[in-house]
């Protein structure tokens, strides 16, 4: 068994208080509390040895010889293994096809009397190891077959009373639900135990006509995963104790040659929906007072049931155990995204989709699997990243894979290119939703003759992006975004010596660089050729005569990316005649390419068709000036832009013209006037024009209109302590987020650097602003959150509280339903400084105050809640709790700007009446304690003065009332407030002289 204690990590579900516990069955090794040991490297959940926890273990014995026993006594031999565990007894006769039959016996099980005293013994010598699981006294005994033992309520009630005479022990006896056996009760046993696929595959309806089987002799029985989990989650709870089992997957095949039993379909997704709701289930209804669970299995590979990692899914379901368990970064609900590309080939669009994932997982949070329609040589960088489905378009087992992908939360989709468009019909019958993004130009559409698809495509796409102009003339209707730069590049001095040094290219000599898959789409036999011009002694160059006296710098080329085989074989007597020059190069295919653009002085987009090539965004990002051919593609038009800017280093040439790109080239050659200083200047413009991040945002935005755009800032001073915490709650959420800024106001411990390595930490990606001199106010560190923001709406969540991973999607689901909503908030759990719970919620200090108005959902205007909740004290407790309308705090911060720079304890009070009381607004409020607000002596209620802090209430008292026209009923109840907290604080005040009027 598996006990799931208390976590190191924080408690993202913290009012689960009673231990639960999970097993899994077979030679399961167990953990304790998988994700307290979760390494976050690559997204790989590997427990350490120390969490190795619990175990359920075959036992086998067959009339008095024991099988399979070694590694059990290895452990009663090692009690400084820390490692509990129970038996399961596999009473059935041990045949060839491992199916517990009739034939085939290789070892008989004959329940013989005379064995009964020894095989209680050695039961016995097990349960009497301290490690061995008990529930109170009462060890767990597992049978896996009672109804294979001849008259077996007696038999089994003999054994009971052997334990109690023989070894004084009362085990608890708990049967397998196997073979029709599902009640304990008629064998004299105290439980029972699930054992799937037993029992919950005999109400699924076999698939076998709805997949692909290539096996013509195959008679196994194939049940849908997906359907086999949602029958055992609708299983109600029996009138017999029950241990409710898991099965990660099954598929019995190598044991049973053709004739076993299929669970089709399992993900980690599904797998994990399971778990997260059994889990619920088991707390709901424990068995004999404690909540159980099994997992079947660890390592059972030949009937297709493990948790191991393998090669298809690494660690993913032990990943999906962890979050269900803790519902740590569990992200169940529809925030899920597809990426559909046509392949994993290592070329332009491909590395657009792989860099488009991996922003869309670190920066916003959005959990999504790439769906391919190829492979290639990319696959296990994709793989790095999120899962890969690759999927065959048009085929039955295709549109099952996308019906399901649905239903596991994947509510919309990006098509990543026309060749992707193909799986568009598909996408339809599965009712998934999609935008379109086109980076071909017209010729490869009809090279590949995609017209058609594409066409479709355009018609069911929720959107259809392209990165220029020219592209609306395929489709008018086309959303105009270039993608920008997906690589972080900028000129480097240093890179530029060491690959120059590295390939024998003089300091001064002019290097010309090519980019891309060496093809004839891409040009290369263009740039090959206009090198061979170049060292012809009959080329001037008609477009540019040097003076005589001048000596050209030495000429080098040099292109980067695999050459097409085709090409290769064509031009090899070329190829091989440039490199022996020594100045013509091929370095082949990199990872960074950086070095080599810094390395370069001239950028040749040779493409004879390119839309929008990121290797010229490149380029220009590291400063050097770019020749294109007009038409075609997009890079001409931005080329000309940047002219008209005043850039004017760059070149558009007419197609094929080659003599004026060499022209081009010449006059560089006789030019040593380049600057380096304006080519680092001008780069770093255009790396920050091209940034890929707006991109990747409205991308999401459009794939998923419904998904809030939600800043997330976390103020901090000196929290290093908490801050792990805090962000991982924060990376936790269900919800995904625009963009997540730390706001460091000058900490002198550590914590801003802390940040960022917390966050690679997670795979995640944060904006760090730290301040170098303390800003000495929450409210300035306030302002410049909102200023930073960018988001529609901003969560202000300060550095030592906490918040449980549904507080995002459930306040923008409230907000999503409020179009004048300013503010929403939730209630509150309340922590000390050590993290123990102080209350489960705020509703007791509620209802001295309104009542039991707070225990329900509202949504209510602004100058109603003003009036009602917040006219005698502030209900809004923490402003962690609260996501708010980022340009109405912005407004609303403005004009109370003065009074923030006075008060200490009761600004946010102060900006919620000003924020609230603008005609129209509304706030919605969730009764559900979904923020963790930490109360300790740090905070600013800790250390403010009790005059003071009675100074600040009265001073708001007043502004209140004179807002709502000074009701006589609210400022006696505001009077009355402050009465009492004088007397709290022991603040009493002399009476007043009595005044009588003057004669």
């Amino acid at each position: 068994m598996i006990s799931l204690r208390e976590s190191p990590l924080p408690r993202v579900h913290p009012r689960r208080r009673s231990p639960h516990r999970i097993a899994r069955s077979g030679w399961a090794v167990q953990e304790e509390s998988f994700p307290s040991r979760i390494r976050r490297q690559k997204n790989v959940a590997e427990p350490t040895g120390k969490n190795l926890n619990e175990i359920s273990t075959y036992y086998s014995w067959f009339n008095g010889c024991r099988l399979l026993d070694r590694p059990m006594e290895m452990l009663l031999q090692a009690p400084e293994i820390d490692l509990p565990f129970c038996l399961m007894w596999a009473n059935e006769n041990w045949s060839r096809r491992w199916d517990g039959g009739d034939s085939d016996v290789l070892i008989s099980q004959d329940y013989r009397a005379e064995d009964d005293e020894a095989l209680i013994a050695d039961f016995g010598r097990h349960m009497r190891d301290p490690r061995y699981i008990r529930i109170g006294e009462r060890p767990l005994f597992m049978l896996y077959r009672p109804g294979a033992i001849p008259d077996a309520a007696r038999r089994i009630a003999k054994w009971r009373a052997l334990f109690r005479e023989q070894e004084y022990i009362d085990p608890i006896f708990i049967m397998a639900q196997a073979f029709d056996d599902n009640d304990p009760r008629p064998f004299g046993m105290d439980g029972a135990i699930e054992f799937p696929p037993h029992k919950l595959s005999v109400s699924c309806t076999p698939i076998e006509d709805k997949v692909q089987i290539l096996d013509e002799d195959m008679t196994a029985r194939i049940y849908d995963y997906g359907e086999l989990v949602e029958n055992a989650l609708a299983d109600p709870a029996p009138d017999f104790p029950l241990i409710r089992t898991l099965a990660p997957s099954w598929d019995n095949d190598p044991r049973r040659q053709g004739a076993g039993l299929v669970l089709h379909g399992s993900t980690p997704r599904l797998y994990e929906h399971w778990l997260k709701e059994s889990i619920s289930k088991a707390l709901q209804n424990p068995f004999m007072g404690e909540p159980f669970l099994c997992i079947n299995a660890w390592n059972e590979w030949a009937e297709g049931a493990y948790l191991e990692p393998d090669i298809h899914f690494g660690s993913a379901y032990l990943n999906a155990t962890a979050r269900a368990v803790t519902g740590f970064q569990s992200r169940l609900g529809a925030h899920r995204l597809l990426l559909i590309g046509h392949d994993a080939f290592p070329a332009g669009a491909q590395m657009l989709l792989l860099a488009l994932g991996t922003a869309l997982k670190r920066h916003h949070g959005i959990e999504i699997t790439f769906v391919l329609l190829g492979g290639g040589d990319l696959l296990s960088r994709y793989r790095q990243v999120a899962n890969v489905e690759i999927l065959n378009p048009g085929t039955s087992s295709c549109i099952e894979r996308l019906q399901s992908l649905k239903a596991e939360g994947f509510a919309s989709a990006i098509m990543n290119s026309a060749v992707s468009a193909r799986l568009a019909p598909d996408l339809g019958h599965a009712e998934l939703p999609f935008i379109l993004l086109i980076h071909e130009l017209p010729g490869m559409l009809r090279q590949h003759r995609l017209e058609e698809a594409l066409t479709l495509a355009r018609k069911q796409a929720r959107a259809v992006i392209v990165p220029g102009a020219q592209l609306t003339r395929l489709c008018p209707e086309a959303i105009i975004a270039p993608q920008g730069l997906y690589n972080q590049i900028a000129f480097s001095g240093n890179d530029r010596k060491r690959a120059r040094l590295a390939y024998g290219i003089d300091p001064d000599a002019l290097l010309v660089i090519g980019i891309g898959y060496g093809d004839a789409r891409k040009g290369f036999d263009l740039f090959l050729q206009l090198w061979q011009m170049l060292q012809s002694s009959s080329f001037t160059g008609s477009e540019y005569h040097a003076a005589p006296d001048q000596k050209p710098r030495p000429l080098h080329f040099l292109w980067v990316g695999n050459l097409d085989e085709q090409m290769k074989r064509s031009l090899q007597t070329d190829i091989e005649g440039a490199l022996t020059t020594r100045r013509f190069h091929l370095p082949g295919r990199v990872e960074d390419v950086n070095p080599f653009l810094s390395a370069s002085d001239l950028f040749l987009l040779m493409s004879r068709e390119d839309p929008y090539p990121s290797v010229a965004l490149e380029a220009l990002a590291s400063g050097l000036p770019c020749v294109a051919f007009a038409r075609n593609g997009m890079i001409p038009d931005l080329l000309s832009e940047l002219e008209q800017e005043g850039d004017t280093r760059n070149h558009i040439i007419e197609p094929g013209d080659l003599p004026a790109i060499g022209a081009v080239i010449l006059r560089q050659t006789h030019d040593r006037s380049n600057s380096l200083a304006y080519r680092i200047k001008r780069g770093a413009e255009l790396a920050e024009r091209f940034a890929f991040g707006p991109y990747v945002a409205r991308l999401a935005a459009l794939a998923m209109p419904d998904l809030p755009s939600i800043s997330v800032v976390v103020l901090s001073y000196n929290y290093a302590h908490y801050l792990a915490a805090r962000l991982a709650t924060i990376f936790a959420q269900d919800c995904p987020i625009t963009e997540i800024i730390v706001l460091d106001d000058a900490s002198n411990d550590g914590s801003a650097e802390l940040s960022e390595r917390i966050a690679a930490s997670f795979g995640r990606t944060i904006k760090l602003v730290a301040g170098t001199r303390r800003s000495g106010s929450v409210f300035a560190q306030w302002r410049k959150a909102v200023d930073l923001a960018t988001g529609d709406w901003i969560w202000i969540a300060e550095a030592d509280d906490l918040s449980e991973p549904g507080f995002l999607s459930a306040l923008s689901n409230m907000i999503s339903q409020s179009p004048d909503a300013v503010m929403a908030f939730c209630d509150s759990r309340v922590i000390d400084e050590t993290g123990a719970e102080i209350s489960a919620d705020y509703q007791t200090y509620y209802r001295s105050h309104v009542g039991h108005r707070l225990e329900r959902n509202m949504l209510i205007d602004g100058e109603s809640f003003t009036r009602e909740y917040l006219g005698k004290c502030n209900l809004v407790l923490n402003v962690s709790s609260a996501l708010f309308r980022r340009r109405a705090l912005s407004a609303a911060m403005e004009s109370c700007r003065a009074d923030l720079a006075q008060i200490r304890l009761a600004g946010d009070w102060r900006l919620y009446i000003e924020l609230l009381m603008r005609p129209g607004s509304q706030v919605a409020y969730l009764a559900e304690p979904l923020n963790i607000h930490r109360r300790h002596d740090r905070s600013v209620t800790g250390s403010l003065d009790q005059k003071s802090h009675l100074g600040e209430i009265a001073m708001m008292h007043d502004l209140i009332s004179k807002r709502l026209g000074r009701p006589l009923d609210l400022m006696r109840d505001q009077r009355s407030y402050r009465e009492l907290l004088k007397k709290q604080f022991g603040l009493t005040t002399r009476p007043r002289k009595k005044q009588y009027p003057a004669p």
